[in-house]
């Protein structure tokens, strides 16, 4: 049986560095238990530990599938930080190691990663959205309650940005996934009327009998909140 983790040889985009990044094997990812944010936990390993890559000269850093379809050309904003960061920073060789990783060197290529999204001349919503997503579930397997709270907020906001302006929605989730997570994720916060709200807007959408198991979810959680409301 081949070992779940295995090296990938890359080229950076932007500063053209030769290195190696870990990826986990798609048929060593075994999901336990998904959560009603459809966080998955993990037998063996994570598989969050291992969607970002990030180069060790200049650090650009995104996902896995976004590091190697950038366009650099395209980018000179990113090109202009990847050649000052090759020219001051200082080197976190921690975060760029091969190898087994662990939740704190994924929060910090997580950021990494939305801090060069943040700055792409065409954001991918969508992407954005999931970064802050994967950081939520990343500080809830730490424990750290403040942290991942936080970051509820940002991937509530970002979902919503991209449920108005990003286009096409996950074939897995539809409209009315997308909706019941940025509703799950506000209740989660304690925003019992944001939360109803988002619900409402799920079950009211036009392609919510293609999703019974989303309708299913809806349902289910809307009586969580109304318990936890008192």
């Amino acid at each position: 049986m081949a070992a779940p983790l295995w090296n990938k040889q890359l080229k950076c985009p932007f500063c053209k560095t030769d290195f190696e990044t870990t990826r986990l094997r798609s048929s060593a990812i075994k999901i336990k238990e998904t959560e009603s944010d459809f966080g998955h936990i993990y037998e063996g390993e994570c598989a969050y530990f291992y969607a970002i890559t990030a180069c060790p000269k200049c650090n650009f850093a995104a996902m896995n599938k976004d590091f190697e379809a950038v366009r650099p050309e395209y980018e000179p904003k990113i090109m202009e930080a990847s050649q000052k960061i090759r020219q001051t920073a200082q080197k976190r060789p921690e975060i760029f190691l091969t190898g087994s990783s662990n939740a704190e060197t994924a929060i910090r290529r997580h950021e990494m990663a939305i801090a060069f999204a943040k700055i792409r001349v065409y954001q991918d919503l969508k992407s954005l959205a999931v970064l802050y997503l994967h950081l939520v579930w990343l500080f809830r397997l730490l424990g750290d309650r403040e942290k991942e709270r936080a970051a509820m907020a940002e991937a509530a906001k970002a979902y919503a940005d991209y449920h108005e302006k990003g286009g096409d929605l996950p074939e897995q989730l539809g409209e009315p996934g997308v909706l019941y997570l940025i509703g799950e994720l506000n209740r989660r916060q304690g925003l019992f009327k944001e939360a109803r709200r988002y619900y409402e807007r799920a079950l009211a959408s036009k392609e919510i009998k293609s999703f019974p198991r989303i309708a299913e979810l809806i349902r289910d959680m809307m009586l969580v909140a109304r318990e936890e409301m008192g």
